[in-house]
């Protein structure tokens, strides 16, 4: 007598031998990709005669501030990655505005006073805290991935915002303005 066996057969839920290489290759392009944008700027930038000027505080010299900001670009693109492969497809016009406010940053110093400084990187500190809280619902990784950049903009906006208050007057001293003393006779 002959018996029939049921087996299940699952369908292909999508996981294969090359889905971990899949989803490293997505992160490197999500990290890549304010990298590439940053030099797309600085190339348009250069162009027109415009070089960014990056924060460098404590006298650290210019191009480790460079590096340290493009670090951070990379890791803002690496945390939105990893929550866009999560589901986290809400998230990308936080990312994408974080990302743009970042690259405008160094291109806009030159021309800011140090209170417009110190307000512009309050806002990208708020920016960048509203993001990482949106970040870390989908992937809690990603939100860790952006404490670097809170904690480097928070630095920035308080050294930005002390500044801003030393010379600014009702604060400062002002003495450029003042009248010289007419010799005695």
């Amino acid at each position: 007598m002959a018996t029939i066996a049921v087996t299940p057969v699952s369908a292909s839920n999508g996981h294969s031998a090359f889905a971990g290489a899949r989803n490293l290759l997505g992160l490197a392009i999500a990290g890549g990709l304010p990298l590439g944008l940053f030099g797309l700027v600085n190339l348009a930038g250069e162009g027109f005669g415009i070089l960014p000027l990056f924060f460098s505080p404590y006298a650290i010299p210019g191009w480790l501030g460079a590096g340290i900001h493009l670090s951070l670009l990379f890791l803002i693109g690496l945390s939105a990655g990893l929550a866009w492969q999560r589901g986290g497809r809400t998230i990308i016009g936080w990312v994408a505005a974080l990302v743009v406010g970042m690259i405008a940053f160094p291109f806009l110093a030159p021309w800011l006073d140090s209170l417009q400084l110190a307000l512009y990187v309050v806002g990208l500190l708020l920016l960048c805290g509203a993001t990482a809280y949106r970040v870390s619902l989908h992937a809690p990784l990603a939100g860790l991935l952006m404490l670097p950049t809170l904690m480097w903009l928070g630095i920035g906006a308080a050294l930005g915002l002390t500044m801003a208050a030393a010379w600014t007057p009702p604060f400062a001293l002002m003495q450029g303005n003042q009248q010289p003393i007419p010799p005695s006779v």
